[in-house]
């Protein structure tokens, strides 16, 4: 996971009217939002610009499923809720709630091999159930969503990732946070099987660059020819961490992990 602002996101001219006008029809006519769902839909491939096409979520490979795009707050209803109806149905044309993420972080799925199961689905939970948001008129700043949020800056931060298994992680000592990351793991499935492999390999790797780089800096004598090794080595873990790359969030949270006294130029990397 990686921030994402979302107020890079380019809208098709006249869509706000657009969407202003599903709201009121969905208001006026009783509609539900999935009956006006284009609205949204159309705004996908600008979406997907912000992450090379990655899900915001497990930025796993883009050919890992079909991404499409989800309401941040359930637009329908919301499993965790203790009044009907529930749902934030107001939202459901507010592009700030979208956001871009991939069948199995979206869908609920049962992983039959790693026997887990998993997907966000009508699901909000929240710090404080009491202070849910019901209608417009609610305080949603009163909220403390328990789901990392991609578009939240800093909460990418929070989510490593396990060099013995590939497995999610907490990148933070903060009990709340931890149990944020715990619950965000379980919700969007970033434990899955398949996808704990991909990331495992893609951590393996990095953790072989940093070791490489640790060598051709301790080779440095002053020659130009050991300089150009240094920063190749450099550049390769750059490009690990770099927003785009499968995992970047995890692999940028591994190296803060890897940072070393003895390697100031660690800590330079998650500097710039």
């Amino acid at each position: 996971m990686r921030w994402i602002d979302q107020e890079k996101i380019e809208l098709p001219e006249g869509w706000l009217e657009r969407a202003a006008a599903a709201k009121k029809d969905m208001d006026d006519k009783g509609l539900k939002p999935d009956d006006l769902s284009d609205v949204w839909r159309c705004l996908k491939d600008r979406f997907a610009l912000l992450s090379d096409k990655r899900c915001w979520i497990c930025e796993a490979p883009a050919a890992r499923s079909d991404n499409a795009i989800d309401h941040f707050r359930p637009k329908n209803r919301v499993a965790e809720a203790k009044q009907e109806p529930s749902g934030y149905r107001w939202l459901a044309f507010d592009y700030r709630n979208f956001r871009y993420i991939c069948t199995f972080c979206n869908s609920r799925r049962l992983d039959v091999l790693g026997g887990t199961a998993g997907g966000k689905a009508d699901h909000f939970p929240l710090r404080n159930e009491a202070v849910r948001a019901y209608v417009a008129t609610d305080d949603l700043d009163d909220e403390e969503p328990m789901l990392l949020d991609p578009c939240e800056d800093g909460d990418w931060k929070l989510l490593g990732c396990s060099l013995e298994s590939g497995h999610p992680v907490p990148a933070t000592e903060d009990l709340h946070h931890r149990k944020r990351v715990e619950i965000s793991v379980e919700l969007y499935h970033l434990h899955q099987d398949a996808l704990k492999k991909m990331r495992l390999t893609q951590i393996r790797d990095l953790d072989q660059k940093i070791s490489s780089a640790k060598d051709r800096y301790d080779e440095l004598d002053g020659t130009p020819k050991r300089e150009k090794k240094f920063k190749s080595a450099l550049t390769a873990i750059r490009r690990a961490i770099s927003p785009g790359s499968d995992f970047s969030g995890e692999m940028y949270n591994h190296v803060k992990k890897r940072r070393d006294n003895n390697y100031p130029w660690l800590q330079s990397l998650i500097d710039s």
